[in-house]
């Protein structure tokens, strides 16, 4: 990578001799002028080795565990050898923070991935950052990801080129949503959830970062992510007082003869004199309980209906099926048929192919 100041780690001790200010540092038979500061030196390193902080005169493209040799101007013999840690250290006050991520960077390829993952934080580390910083081919570096991976260090979202986040700072974002779903619980004890796009524009997090952290709550039963989007802990459930809990009751009924079908928003809300929020909060909870399933166009079916539909395709013996087979099968127009069929394919049971749906 291109850089003028870096860390290295000389591995003879320097003599007792005063070094002059600005030094000479050859590398792949180059040669530039540096200027030379003397780093505390650590418990980790052994009596031999030291730690020294360099600054050249123009840029250079120098890697992570690179080769460096260090003279006096115009004398032929070398003071110190040793190689780099850091080809672009960072401005930081705090000592300790600095003395880890040395000793980290003087161990193995693990520890320098792990060292540049912790300073890219939640945005995660793009291959060409790692490709700049070590000079490594991106073909040995794929080699060791699925170990890392193993390990429990790392998540891999995407590959060629790969991308990569720790798995510290996505169990921190984890931590992070599951207490930012509290306090809108708290303050919106009426709502279902938060959309994904409002948590997206909470945390400032890539489409994948975000989409991995949910899945991963999801997986832990830490979170409920319901059809339309929405977010919620997995505890949670609106208060409901006691005519809203007849209204539910009712609701659900209306659902399961199938009534909701032939019923508009609008029908529902005269008939029970609720408000266009009240009657999607009631909504909401059936939905949220999985009493009722809903379509992307607001098309309704209750969970009774919607697992016997499931049953029947599965035992029909058929592999595909068109729109006119799936009509004859629920006894369901076009207008419901379609969103239903849609809402099979988003829940995994069918997929579509061409005209006709593929039953998985």
């Amino acid at each position: 990578m291109k850089t003028r100041k870096l860390v290295a780690l000389l591995e003879e001790k320097v003599e007792d001799e005063i070094w002059p200010e600005t030094v000479i540092l050859s590398f792949d038979a180059k040669k530039l002028k540096a200027r030379v500061k003397f780093l505390p030196s650590p418990e980790w390193l052994s009596a031999k080795e030291q730690l020294v902080r360099l600054e050249l005169t123009q840029e250079a493209d120098l890697f992570w565990k690179q080769s460096i040799k260090i003279q006096r101007g115009g004398e032929a013999h070398f003071l110190a050898s040793g190689y780099i840690i850091d080809p672009a250290p960072e401005t930081s006050d705090k000592k300790d923070q600095e003395a880890k991520r040395l000793k980290m960077l003087a161990g193995d390829v693990q520890d320098m991935i792990m060292v540049l993952l912790r300073s890219r934080g939640l945005k995660g580390l793009r291959e060409k950052e790692i490709v700049d910083f070590c000079g490594l081919e991106s073909e040995k570096l794929m080699k060791l990801l699925p170990e890392m991976e193993q390990k429990g260090l790392i998540k891999i979202l995407g590959w060629r080129p790969f991308l990569l986040i720790s798995r510290d700072s996505l169990d921190f974002l984890s931590e992070q949503i599951v207490a930012f779903l509290k306090r809108y619980h708290q303050k919106h004890p009426e709502a279902l959830g938060v959309s994904k796009d409002k948590l997206k524009k909470r945390f400032r997090l890539p489409r994948l970062t975000l989409a991995l952290s949910l899945a991963l709550l999801k997986k832990e039963n830490k979170i409920v992510i319901h059809e339309n989007n929405q977010i919620s802990l997995s505890f949670h459930e609106i208060p409901l007082s006691e005519e809203e809990s007849k209204i539910l009751a009712q609701l659900e009924e209306l659902c399961y003869r199938g009534e909701f079908r032939r019923v508009s928003f609008e029908e529902l809300r005269n008939r029970f004199r609720l408000s266009h929020r009240a009657l999607e909060k009631l909504l909401g909870h059936l939905v949220a309980r999985k009493k009722i399933f809903q379509s992307a166009n607001g098309f309704y079916l209750h969970s009774y209906w919607l697992e016997e539909i499931i049953q029947r395709l599965r035992q029909s013996g058929k592999k595909e099926l068109t729109i006119a087979d799936f009509k004859a099968m629920t006894g369901l127009s076009r207008k419901y048929a379609i969103p239903l069929l849609e809402l099979l394919d988003k829940m995994g049971i069918t997929r579509r192919k061409g005209s006709s749906r593929e039953i998985l």
